[in-house]
């Protein structure tokens, strides 16, 4: 997908948000369920909640608009229509966040660009600098790292300018005891620096709840366990054992199967159950990959001691001894004509007509 200029779109003529760092510029004329632009009220004071700036339902709309959005280029087009007066981290967060998404390697950087997209990474980067999370409302703190992610994603901040948001996250976390949903425990230990305080209270929160990790969140965790002097030979244990089980690789990108395969090479996994799960469903999805991030994978799994082509069982019968047991597998190949073919009209049998006898004297019988 190409990234659509700027301007005038099929909805009409848009407009193009300011940045609000120490902007005191008039405010747009707010649009119907929308209260005016609340990021600039923001300085020197808490985050004010989403009903204080834009209506309930409107937040609920702008939400569902970029969740149901298929590209990119569709969340741009909602973000010119609504950042200007509709502004809300509900909604702002997931949106640039569906944007490095959602966007390759190319357009990424030609969205960064934009100029409705970086007015809206000013207002979430504003809010991330100024909001004082300790009287933030119930899921404030997991919509920030929403934002803290997707602005490090499209480098709009590095590691060292997130460390304020980054401090005073952790520590109202720790002061009530880690209760959250995993996932923002997943993208606090990817976005915190080594040195960041409470770091190791985080990873053991990590590892008792390794169970609840999905697919993204591992993805997170390998990532930052990638980083110099953060191995974790605990957590790590643990996301592996979390590999081996079923629908972890559920909603992951195609990039994100390429990336967390270089991840554990790196990290020098070895275990093969849960490479060969990987390698599968990277072979499901090989048509999504671009010929870059296939020789990227293939790469990956020759580190890990198991070539892509044979991540699927021989075909035949094998035994392997568990404890004092012997298992026996078998594996099979589909072949040719063996295929369950899917019904269609013209595969079922239709009933013959009526017969209709002309011969009189026969009819007598």
């Amino acid at each position: 997908e190409q990234p659509v200029p700027s301007g005038n779109t099929a909805s009409g003529a848009v407009s193009t948000p300011t940045a609000v760092e120490g902007s005191s510029s008039a405010q747009a004329t707010p649009g119907k369920g929308c209260a005016g632009n609340g990021s600039t009220a923001m300085a020197g004071k808490a985050a004010p909640t989403p009903s204080a700036r834009v209506s309930a339902k409107k937040v609920a709309q702008l939400l569902k608009e970029v969740t149901a959005a298929k590209s990119a280029t569709a969340v741009v087009q909602l973000i010119r229509r609504a950042s200007a007066d509709c502004y809300d981290l509900s909604w702002a967060s997931q949106a640039l966040y569906q944007i490095a998404k959602r966007s390759t390697a190319k357009t990424r950087k030609e969205w960064v660009r934009d100029p409705a997209v970086k007015g809206l990474a000013d207002k979430l980067r504003a809010e991330s600098d100024l909001a004082l999370v300790a009287g933030s409302p119930a899921g404030y703190i997991d919509l920030l790292l929403v934002a803290l992610e997707a602005l490090r994603l499209l480098g709009f901040q590095d590691e060292k300018a997130q460390v304020p948001a980054l401090e005073r996250v952790a520590a109202k976390l720790a002061a009530e005891a880690w209760h959250c949903p995993v996932k923002s425990l997943a993208r606090l230990r990817w976005l915190a620096p080594l040195t960041l305080q409470g770091l190791e209270a985080l990873a053991d929160e990590l590892r008792s709840r390794a169970v609840e990790l999905n697919g993204h969140d591992v993805v997170l965790l390998v990532a930052a366990l990638r980083k110099a002097d953060a191995h974790d030979p605990g957590l790590l244990t643990k996301i592996v054992a979390r590999l081996r089980g079923e629908g972890v690789h559920a909603g992951l990108a195609a990039t994100d199967l390429v990336e967390l395969a270089e991840g554990l090479g790196k990290l020098g996994v070895n275990d093969e159950r849960a490479v060969r799960s990987l390698g599968q469903e990277i072979l499901r999805r090989k048509g999504e990959l671009t010929p870059d991030e296939s020789h990227r994978a293939h790469t990956a799994f020759q580190g890990l001691q198991l070539p892509l082509p044979q991540v699927w069982s021989s075909v035949g019968s094998s035994r392997k001894r568990d404890g004092a047991a012997i298992i026996t597998s078998q594996a099979f190949v589909p072949q040719e004509g063996h295929e369950k073919k899917r019904r269609g009209n013209q595969d079922i049998e239709r009933t013959s007509p009526p017969r209709v006898v002309r011969d009189y004297k026969m009819m007598s019988y």
